[in-house]
């Protein structure tokens, strides 16, 4: 959002008219969890103490990877959609904004990409500009909004080039910096648009690179390899690199890595989750694939370990067919990387919790040396049925959703996102031949084990 030009820097103010600074504190509504005592003092302090105004802008993008930029009825010039923001939370105030401009569309926020401090004598009042990605359900177009006409003439979805290029000079710069934090791991840190000199380290922090995924491979012998329900961990389509696969379809158990794992960690660590139960060490790398980027997405480095036969982890033996839980429809499950809500987070076994982006015990959990219990111990895939969903709907485990099935191998890629049935299938073979499979988009690289196998296991009985 920019201010509305040609007019006194000093005039500058949110769109809605402001209801001004109270005189005295205003009674806060009760929290839900009482942490410190109220304060009148401090409250009136804060109420009257100097601020700088704050506003808050959206990236929203479509199918294709465009930008969403606005055409204001208020001023000259084009802008993202946003606004100023009231006496509220800045995603409160961002999703209203969006809401007046663009119609009671369903739109959730996501990563906060770029904070930028705007000196008081640009505008004559500091000014905190934030930039978020927004979410709106795929596909959309520009005749899905309902354009507020007293808010908006014109609204388009452009490139990212000819949306920069329609932006005013100040905005153009901040929305850069976001849409390059965009491609990163990191929010831009900016002065007037401009990034803020950094410590060495943390500009190595900071660079833009990969999102890291790891899985792990169950295969019980006879054929079949074990998959879990989207909604437990695992990127989709939207570009982040951060949640599951949509849809409910089935994805290898695992997820994406924190920045202090180390590829085996992490997929110890996410496979548990997925699957309920306590980390155990992974086995060998099987496969490694370079995944590229979507449209405003990351790219994606996956890596793929065997099981370790000497940890056997505690999983549920339900076929991908019972009639209870069927298979998901193949199409339901494509695509990679993405966020999700918390609406989509998965039940522990036997708590009734629900774990969030980073599990139940956050993202530096460590595998466990406590020993497990009996039920616990030993258990693989010729183990009975067993529900993995929270006690709250009655009985012991729930309403009896299970979020793991074994699936025959050679349909197991079918069910799988696009993005994961290459390293299913060459991961199969690494673990038949030995090897490990080197994949770019899925595809074998000439002169590793994948693309050109040793004469003396050509002809070996290997998976498809």
């Amino acid at each position: 959002m920019q201010p509305v030009s040609g007019t006194p820097a000093a005039s500058t103010v949110p769109r809605t008219p402001p209801s001004g600074i109270p005189a005295v504190p205003r009674t806060p509504a009760p929290p839900d969890r009482a942490e410190e005592p109220y304060d009148a003092d401090l409250a009136g302090y804060l109420a009257a103490h100097p601020a700088p105004a704050a506003a808050v802008d959206a990236v929203i993008r479509d199918e294709r990877g465009r930008i969403l930029v606005v055409d204001p009825v208020y001023k000259d010039g084009w802008d993202l959609p946003g606004g100023m923001v009231d006496d509220e939370g800045l995603v409160d105030g961002l999703l209203r904004e969006i809401r007046e401009e663009l119609g009671p569309v369903p739109a959730r926020a996501g990563r906060l990409l770029a904070v930028d401090d705007v000196p008081a004598a640009v505008y004559g009042r500091a000014l905190v500009a934030c930039v978020y990605t927004v979410r709106l359900p795929l596909p959309v177009t520009v005749d899905d909004l309902v354009l507020q006409r007293d808010e908006l003439r014109a609204a388009a979805f452009l490139p990212e080039e000819a949306a920069l290029a329609r932006l005013p000079r100040r905005l153009r710069r901040r929305t850069a910096a976001a849409l390059e934090a965009e491609r990163g791991a990191h929010t831009a840190q900016l002065h007037d648009g401009r990034p803020v000199p950094l410590d060495p380290r943390d500009r190595w922090a900071l660079l833009p690179s990969p999102a890291v995924y790891a899985a792990v491979l169950h295969e019980d012998g006879r054929g079949r390899v074990l998959l879990v329900r989207a909604g437990t961990d695992g990127p989709d389509e939207q570009g982040d690199g951060a949640a599951e696969a949509s849809g409910g379809g089935l994805v290898l158990p695992g997820g994406p890595l924190t920045a202090a794992e180390t590829p085996a960690r992490g997929a110890a660590r996410a496979a548990a989750r997925a699957l309920g139960t306590r980390p155990a060490p992974v086995g060998r790398l099987l496969a490694v694939d370079g995944v590229p980027a979507p449209p405003g997405g990351r790219a994606l480095t996956a890596h793929l370990f065997a099981a370790d036969p000497a940890h056997p982890t505690a999983v549920p033996d339900q076929p991908a067919t019972d009639p209870a839980h069927p298979a998901t429809d193949p199409g339901s499950a494509s695509g990679a990387f993405g966020s999700t809500g918390a609406d989509e987070a998965a039940t522990v076994p036997g708590t009734g919790r629900k774990d969030g982006p980073e599990g139940p015990e956050g993202p530096e959990d460590e595998p466990s040396t406590e020993p497990r219990s009996d039920a616990e111990a030993e258990v693989g895939p010729d183990a009975e049925p067993r529900s993995t969903a929270g006690p709250e709907d009655g009985a012991p485990g729930g309403s009896g959703a299970v979020r793991a099935v074994w699936v025959e191998a050679r349909e197991a890629a079918a069910l799988l996102p696009d993005w994961q049935a290459p390293l299913l299938r060459h991961g199969l073979r690494a673990l038949a031949l030995g090897t490990v499979a080197q994949l770019e988009g899925g595809v074998p690289q000439p002169g590793t084990a994948a693309g050109a196998p040793p004469r003396a296991q050509r002809g070996a009985g290997t998976p498809e």
